[in-house]
């Protein structure tokens, strides 16, 4: 069963925060999402508006003499394009953490790329790591492999939350 219960409060820059709670079948799941709050469609249309309104304003001035303008306005629009185009191909990225029976899972997707990595719950450690800024990175180890979770979508107080709670399942029998 998925929630959202308190502790998508507060995760409240990973939005949408599924937090999922231990039940009879031994699930447990994080999945930390960036805050898309503009649909496919609406990209398109934010784009569209800043480019006909960057336009109209340099014909404006194009009728003015200015003419230099057009080229730049044509820059202007099509780095606001590469940029919503970034938004997009990075909307569905996420990062989860599913704890079921003995198994814990890391998956991430990033773009088109999606990597997993799974380790035995009983023997992973999860543990904050300082970094210079005086932020922390979660990190779950176990026989030499080191993977670091939520530093794209969570804060360092949400790290410190997940790294509490997990250290709750991880190591220990349910």
């Amino acid at each position: 069963m998925i929630l959202g219960g308190a502790f998508s409060s507060l995760l409240s820059f990973a939005v949408p925060l599924k937090r999922g709670c231990i039940m009879n079948e031994g699930k447990y799941e994080v999945v930390a999402k960036p805050n898309c709050s503009l649909s496919k469609q609406g990209r398109l249309y934010a784009v569209l508006a800043v480019s006909v309104f960057s336009l109209m304003i340099s014909i404006f001035f194009c009728f003015f003499g200015a003419w230099m303008v057009l080229p730049f306005t044509g820059l202007e629009c099509l780095a606001v394009a590469a940029a919503f185009y970034y938004m997009q191909c990075h909307s569905k990225d996420y990062e989860s953490i599913t704890i079921q029976d003995s198994e814990l899972t890391i998956q991430k997707r990033s773009y088109k790329t999606v990597t997993q990595q799974s380790f035995n719950r009983y023997w992973a450690k999860v543990y904050l790591h300082d970094l210079p800024n005086g932020n922390h990175d979660l990190r779950v180890c176990s026989h030499g492999k080191e993977i670091s979770f939520g530093s794209r979508y969570m804060d360092d107080e949400q790290r410190i939350q997940l790294a509490k709670e997990l250290n709750q399942y991880v190591g220990l029998a349910f």
